[in-house]
């Protein structure tokens, strides 16, 4: 039986792991990136049957692009909702346009992109929809304000979807990992991000989330924390976030020490303040 895997921001970091192994488990692959550069070097190291397609999710021509290809892939099993951006900064630092970046991008996109492909799976009475939330949609730190915001958003859209599809044969996941070494997390570290980032002795790998993405696909539970003792702490602070104020000085501490291990192991240095701030997509 054939079956599709569409996965947005498909061409790199945890999209490109998770499209390895759904690869492995026959799924007929279809990346979604901004990058056209990135979609062909991806499609060249898994081989197979692979489906490129370039499309800026802010742009709203693309996202109904996308959305069309959903609606009408008879195969359709497997939506994942990997595309997410970050622009570090307080919010008295950030542009309108900012803001509205943040939200097209982490919550908008899969929003509409999860309601097409639930409409077409409902019919069917199959398939799963996973979009990769973060901590931030647990926790929110200073300097993310827009980004948790976004993810905040998004961890309720997929509570209330879950509960809307739980009787239609249509599962309904996320995954929610703390720091993860990408490419948006280099630029983080590199440019005024969240030290609270780092707070961990290491941080996770992509290949780390897609492993843990796999195990929601095939279990039960409508939401992934990992590392395990980050949810415990998120778990938590969902119930007393007034506690994370009172605790900043000393994690603010924590996580400026696990920064400059995270930037000495990699190589990294901190751009000049004067650099433009351009985030990867």
């Amino acid at each position: 039986m054939n079956k599709t895997a569409v996965i947005t921001g498909g061409a790199g970091g945890i999209g490109l792991a998770l499209a390895t192994r759904l690869s492995h488990r026959g799924y007929r692959l279809v990346l979604v990136d901004i990058d056209a550069g990135r979609l062909a070097d991806s499609a060249a190291r898994l081989g197979g049957d692979v489906i490129t397609v370039q499309a800026d999710l802010t742009a709203p021509a693309d996202l109904a692009r996308v959305a069309e290809l959903i609606a009408f892939d008879q195969d359709l099993e497997l939506l994942v909702n990997c595309a997410g951006v970050i622009r570090p900064g307080d919010v008295i630092d950030l542009s309108y346009r900012d803001l509205e970046w943040h939200i097209a991008i982490n919550l908008l996109a899969p929003m509409h992109l999860a309601q097409v492909a639930a409409k077409a799976m409902a019919a069917r009475g199959a398939g799963c929809i996973l979009s990769i939330v973060s901590a931030a949609g647990l926790v929110a730190l200073p300097g993310s304000a827009a980004y948790s915001a976004s993810k905040f958003g998004l961890r309720g859209f997929l509570i209330s979807l879950s509960q809307e599809l739980s009787e239609r044969g249509v599962k309904v996941r996320g995954v929610f990992p703390g720091a993860v070494d990408t490419p948006m997390l280099r630029y983080e570290a590199t440019h005024g991000g969240s030290t609270l980032n780092f707070l961990n002795k290491d941080v996770l790998s992509a290949e780390e989330v897609a492993e843990a993405c796999l195990r929601a696909i095939d279990g039960k539970r409508l939401e992934t924390i990992l590392p395990f003792w980050d949810g415990v702490s998120a778990r938590l602070l969902c119930v007393a976030p007034g506690l994370m104020g009172r605790l900043l000085p000393v994690l603010r501490k924590q996580g400026e020490a696990g920064l400059r291990r995270f930037l000495k192991s990699r190589g990294l240095t901190a751009a000049p303040v004067s650099e433009p701030l351009e985030p990867p997509r």
